[in-house]
């Protein structure tokens, strides 16, 4: 069962990372028609996914924001269903504890992917000029892969606390 819900992580995982996850409609308020006559492009929709949107701010040499995303959203997630497999093919009792000690420590961190992509959410619908921004199935997909991530720590805590008694 606890493979199982890691594949499962794990696939979602990998699909809410590429899939379409947020699409941004540009107005300039009162102005858009007068932009949308200069510069016809700047105010047709844009759909990123989480390494569209990643990609989009190396593009404009923001670091800090790459950085941040990176970590939270893309290697975090994947050291951690890492360690989830360590942890279901482990046969050694004190490998098995100890990799599941790591994956505890991390488990402090199991909502901070989702915390950074509202963020960015909630940044871009403070955008001025009426610009909307409307989520797609990727951000639902990528969502519940972080919920079924945290099944899986609740399955493993419950297999080692089984597994010490």
């Amino acid at each position: 069962m606890i493979r199982l819900l890691i594949l499962a992580s794990s696939i979602l995982l990998g699909l809410g990372l590429v899939a379409p996850t947020m699409t941004i409609y540009p107005k300039a308020g009162n102005f858009s028609w007068l932009v949308e006559l200069v510069d016809p492009e700047s105010v047709l929709p844009v759909t990123y996914s989480i390494v569209g949107i990643i990609a989009e701010l190396a593009s404009i040499n923001d670091w800090f924001l790459v950085f941040v995303l990176s970590i939270f959203s893309i290697f975090f997630p994947i050291i951690k269903l890492y360690l989830f497999w360590v942890v279901s093919f482990s046969s050694q009792n004190s490998k098995l504890i100890n990799a599941y000690s790591i994956v505890s420590r991390l488990g402090k961190f199991s909502m901070a992917e989702v915390f950074v992509l509202s963020l960015a959410l909630i940044s871009l619908k403070t955008l001025p000029g009426g610009t909307e921004v409307n989520l797609n199935w990727g951000c639902y997909v990528y969502f519940l892969a972080v919920v079924l991530s945290i099944a899986t720590s609740l399955k493993i805590n419950i297999s080692i606390s089984e597994f010490v008694q």
